[in-house]
């Protein structure tokens, strides 16, 4: 049949039958370059760069080691009022130490050989000839390292009788629950090597890298600017290294140093 053109350029129209078999002419491969696409995809997805399994890799491992520090770390966390005991008996050993009563701190620790009480007893009134008592006892607390212990830093002021200055101060303890259920300040020499890893965590923590820092300083600032403090501190920290010393002879330190 002999096509006629029908319109002024020179060439035939498209009729509708025309249409209808160029696009069944155009199906096939477009469905050909479908199934190519959906092919390509799904080999990406289960075959990754290897650039791109290293950095999954590395993300699922960083992933994990958060995870484990945020667990560590929330074994360590220190919170003020949080164990009401353990705070009652850190003010009693302040009170202990500012009264003179060997017993009551040697009661504290749970020691029953009395060997060196007479001498904590003779440095604890030294002691108080030049202090007149602790004052702002803040005590940041945290669960320990196994049931029924807990980590205390105990930030404290002392006041000394010939300066109006107080002496920013902080000690820490380990403090463990005897089988009587009673709470017991403990020696450092006393601890296995869990706790005392445990306590080494601690003393790395930003926290109380910062505390001791910021109590430091502000002692450094007290003796600066006061004398009278300067010089009675200076001759309590004298007389307590010679106790110290001395101590090495008897069962228990003398100065009953619980941490610094």
């Amino acid at each position: 049949m002999k096509r006629v053109n029908d319109n002024k350029y020179g060439y035939r129209s498209w009729t509708e039958e025309d249409i209808k078999r160029f696009a069944r002419f155009l199906v096939l491969p477009l469905l050909v370059l479908i199934l190519v696409i959906v092919i390509l995809i799904v080999d990406r997805k289960n075959h990754p760069k290897p650039e791109e399994t290293v950095l999954e890799t590395e993300s699922s491992s960083a992933a994990e080691a958060d995870s484990g520090e945020t667990e560590e770390s929330s074994q360590q966390e220190f919170t003020v009022g949080s164990v009401p005991e353990v705070e009652a008996l850190v003010n009693q050993y302040f009170a202990a130490k500012q009264n003179a009563d060997a017993e009551g701190i040697y009661q504290m620790f749970g020691w029953t050989d009395t060997a060196g009480i007479d001498e904590l007893r003779r440095q604890l009134q030294y002691d108080a000839r030049y202090t007149e008592g602790y004052r702002n006892i803040v005590c940041y607390t945290s669960p320990g390292a196994a049931e029924g212990a807990y980590l205390v830093y105990v930030t404290y002021d002392l006041k000394f009788k010939d300066s109006l200055t107080l002496a920013p101060g902080i000690l820490w303890n380990y403090i463990k629950a005897g089988e009587d259920g009673v709470f017991h300040l403990t020696e450092s020499g006393s601890l296995d090597e869990a706790e005392l890893a445990f306590i080494a965590e601690a003393e790395r923590k930003d926290e109380i890298v910062l505390m001791k820092t910021e109590i430091y300083a502000k002692l450094r600032q007290a003796l600066e600017t006061d004398e009278l403090l300067a010089e009675s501190y200076s001759i309590l920290e004298r007389q307590g290294g010679a106790a110290a010393d001395k101590a090495e002879e008897t069962q228990h330190e003398v100065t009953v140093q619980i941490g610094q």
